[in-house]
């Protein structure tokens, strides 16, 4: 804008400023009292939206600002009309707040308006026009990916790329700020927050207004792949981010390299209040579930540098040629699934699956399928002929286990006059699962899967 339009809507602004109501949405008779002053409103804002309080039963979407003079207000939709009459389409526009999960309609003029007055109440009338005037332009916005890791917990935030961080929670939900939790109220929830560990991730979406699509309730027109609004990591090095695929790749990197299930149980997006272009009025949204709630008793303590590992590791595997990484897959998911799997029974299977597609993958010839399993893996792990020995008969024990599980429903017991103690089996597992982990591990150092017949006569074995 120029500065003779900003003095103009400073001079708008100050007006509204004193002919200005708070008045309670009749939709939120919550025996709170219908009007409010503006200094009140002020304070229950600024909480909010700055001081993040985590105040389920704060009244602050419940009252909104009117100009009670409708000449005032008439003057200043029309000033709001003109500055964003690219953005307009009958008298509605689209924010970028769609992609946190928005109308796919837009909203209409009157929704902009009132995020304008609140920030004038809130932040001030300059801070008011510094965002009108950012937002008439083909720019960009901040908002958060937010996601609940099982799995592993840390005790500090560490940063893991640029506008990515791991942060511990407090032990106490007051102190955590309301955009790092899920608009849930905390009474109701099935998950304990306090100490969990987020993965938190600072993004732009630009640009942060278009037109809407009148085609929007057309039989076949999809929204989402008209729309202009594109998210990236702050810093430029995701540029086109797609946040299911770093939380699966990511996890599994976590998961390999502290040798645990680490998993995102939650997670959510928080465009802040105070934008003018979050016009929905709410902070956090899309939040979906994504495994158990009762998944963080198993978790482990991670630091420094196992976070710069699985930095590593997660680069080892977007690498990966697609053929490879389709193909390493199934181990993977399935050497995670056994760490979460409730029975021992499901635990084996579940390492048989992935052992068979580490070792046995595309062998055409049903016999001696157990000796080459075994040999296999004896000549990938093995070092020196000892060793591939004795990690031949370990792999023959799996494969027996495996075949014995999945034929009776039961553990093995048959070789032995008593049952084997629970002891004994847990620590069976435990070792099938770590030379699981070495063998994937292996595979993703290498970045490929290895020739079978050129490791067994030695040209790999070196």
């Amino acid at each position: 804008m120029t500065e003779e339009r900003k003095e103009e809507l400073r001079q708008l602004l100050n007006e509204a400023m004193e002919n200005l109501e708070i008045r309670l949405d009749p939709a939120n008779r919550h025996q709170l009292p219908p009007i409010i002053n503006v200094n009140e409103y002020r304070s229950i804002l600024q909480q909010y939206w700055i001081f993040h309080s985590i105040n389920f039963l704060s009244p602050v979407t419940r009252y909104e600002p009117h100009i009670v003079n409708a000449i005032m207000k008439s003057k200043l939709l029309d000033f709001v009309t003109e500055e964003f009459a690219s953005f307009i389409h009958e008298d509605q526009i689209q924010s970028a707040s769609f992609f946190m999960g928005g109308g796919p309609t837009g909203y209409s003029l009157d929704h902009l308006l009132k995020q304008l007055l609140k920030i004038a109440v809130t932040f001030g009338v300059e801070r008011a026009i510094s965002d009108f005037d950012r937002c008439t332009e083909n720019t960009s916005g901040s908002f958060q990916y937010i996601a609940l890791l099982d799995g592993i917990n840390v005790k500090k935030e560490i940063q893991v790329f640029e506008g990515m961080r791991i942060v511990c929670l407090s032990n106490s939900l007051s102190e955590i700020p309301h955009y790092l939790l899920p608009d849930l109220p905390i009474p109701n929830m099935s998950v304990d927050l306090r100490e969990r560990t987020l993965l938190v991730i600072n993004a732009s979406v630009s640009p942060i207004f278009c037109q809407p699509f009148p085609e929007v309730f057309q039989e076949g027109f999809h929204i989402i792949n008209h729309l202009p609004f594109r998210a990236g990591v702050t810093g430029g090095k995701f540029p086109n981010f797609n946040e299911d695929d770093f939380y699966e790749k990511f996890c599994q990197a976590l998961s390999l390299v502290c040798n645990s299930a680490v998993r995102v149980s939650l997670q959510w997006q928080f465009l802040g209040e105070h934008e003018l272009f979050n016009l929905s009025g709410l902070g956090v949204s899309r939040m979906s579930q994504r495994t158990g709630a009762d998944q963080f008793r198993n978790s482990t303590a991670a630091g420094e540098t196992q976070i710069e590992k699985a930095k590593c590791l997660y680069q080892d595997l977007v690498k990966l040629d697609s053929k490879v990484r389709e193909k390493l897959q199934i181990p993977i998911d399935r050497w995670i699934k056994s760490k979460t799997s409730q029975t021992l029974e499901d635990k084996i299977i579940d390492l048989g699956i992935a052992f068979e597609s580490l070792y046995l993958s595309g062998i055409d010839s049903k016999t001696e399928l157990r000796f080459r399993f075994s040999l296999h893996a004896a000549w990938h792990l093995g070092e020196d002929k000892e060793q591939r020995k004795a990690l031949m008969k370990e792999f023959k024990s799996i494969y027996d286990w495996r075949s014995t599980v999945v034929h009776t429903g039961k553990l093995p017991s048959k070789t032995r006059k008593t049952p084997f103690m629970p002891e004994e089996v847990e620590a069976f597992i435990t070792n099938a699962q770590n030379l699981c982990r070495d063998s994937i591990m292996k595979i993703l150092e290498k970045g490929k899967f290895p020739d079978w017949n050129d490791l067994i006569l030695g040209e790999g074995s070196l």
